[in-house]
């Protein structure tokens, strides 16, 4: 078949050709190639999907907005925000902030929410990452894909941070990262040395924005203001997942820090203006790998109070075995049997708390049944509770890659 011809809107004796429409039959659409030499896409079904969830770190369900010291791992992803994994070489005291840009406008910046990354008490090389599952980005095997993200520098020097794609290989299992994500950091200006069948993806030589091609990875000379960073890959046939990774090229100093925002994945080779998702279809995203019971900017603690505990029964009187229980059914279904983590709502313990009457813990609380998208917890009663008392507890549900 050939091309379809096109023309302003006049009598084409008169006017020169402005453009030719094409099927690019990798990444099966339609394209137009317009007059300066350019191919822009008139589909927009599929390559303005952002493959990252929660690529603005406006979703926060684990972790204190202020800046919060934790601590670190060199060999594994520990999670911050949520989707986002942070390994350091250094494991002493690293800190994260979700910053509302909100009340102090950014130049450059059109997200709302940063995640800013510290490295206090000692120097060290830093890694985040965000696992995508194979069921959300196999569908990309042997496509161009595009990968951006937005980087800036508050305290220190300007510095070199890399941007990248790890691939699971086809030697691993498909959603099962080795243990050890990071075997080595190494040096300044040296990758780090992923786990077993876990390799970085060499970045196309064109079509950068700002960053330059490392190789292995995109370096980007990131500075005290916003700049969008971005690159072209073109993945592999076979990998099993694909892993973004943010790693320092150069070691940061005592108080260094960085900060993060708008990353995403697209489909194709265009460089996207960045939109924000619907704040509920992104939370929606997000809790398909953790859940919990607690208002939204509550951070899962024992004691944290009644408001959005799971709730239930005692069915037997007295102290006797299985008598309180609960029911909980998950907001979606999440990715996998999800790990459960139980928290008293009154007191310091991870105790079913009876809160009828006379409030008391009630004893042997354990989970039961648990399944992609409910459990049972159930407890001992206590002496002086009778049928119909009302009984209550915290979870949360982890089924983080």
């Amino acid at each position: 078949m050939g091309n379809l011809r096109l023309s302003e809107e006049a009598e084409l004796s008169a006017v020169a050709l402005k453009g030719i429409l094409q099927y690019d039959s990798t990444l099966k659409i339609i394209t137009a190639k317009v007059a300066n030499g350019e191919n822009q896409k008139l589909s927009n079904v599929g390559e303005y999907k952002n493959y990252i969830i929660n690529g603005a770190f406006a979703i926060n369900q684990r972790i204190a907005v202020a800046l919060t010291t934790f601590t670190g791992s060199a060999t594994v992803r520990q999670i911050t925000i949520d989707r986002w994994g942070h390994t350091t070489g250094n494991i002493t005291s690293p800190q994260f902030q979700q910053v509302d840009s909100s009340s102090a406008v950014e130049t450059n910046l059109q997200a709302r929410y940063y995640g800013l990354y510290k490295q206090i008490t000692n120097s060290a090389k830093i890694c985040v990452s965000q696992v995508l599952e194979g069921k959300s980005c196999l569908s990309l095997r042997g496509k161009r894909v595009r990968l951006s993200i937005k980087l800036k520098k508050t305290v220190g020097a300007d510095k070199t941070i890399c941007i990248g794609l790890v691939q699971l290989t086809s030697a691993g299992t498909i959603d099962t990262l080795p243990a050890t994500f990071i075997s080595a950091f190494n040096g300044a200006g040296v990758d780090p040395t992923f786990g077993t069948n876990l390799s970085l993806i060499n970045p196309d030589s064109d079509k950068l924005r700002n960053a330059t091609n490392g190789t292995t990875k995109l370096n980007c000379a990131i500075t005290s203001v916003w700049q969008k960073f971005s690159g072209v890959f073109n993945l592999p046939t076979n990998f099993k997942n694909l892993v973004v990774v943010i790693f320092s090229n150069d070691v940061l100093a005592v108080n260094d820090d960085l900060a993060i925002t708008e990353c995403k994945l697209s489909l194709g080779t265009d460089d996207l203006e960045w939109e924000d998702e619907e704040f509920e279809h992104e939370l929606l995203n997000c809790q398909r790998y953790f859940q919990k019971t607690f208002q939204y900017s509550v951070v899962p603690v024992q004691n944290a109070g009644l408001i959005g505990s799971a709730k239930g029964l005692v069915t037997f009187i007295g102290a006797v075995a299985l008598a309180s229980n609960i029911f909980h059914r998950f907001v979606n279904v999440m990715r996998i049997i999800p790990t459960i983590t139980l928290f008293n709502p009154s007191v310091a313990n991870a105790s079913m708390r009876r809160y009828t009457a006379t409030a008391t813990d009630q004893t042997a609380t354990v989970t039961a049944n648990i399944g992609d998208g409910s459990l049972e917890i159930t407890a001992t009663g206590d002496a002086l509770g009778v049928v119909g008392d009302k009984v209550a507890i915290h979870l949360t549900a982890n089924a983080e890659l």
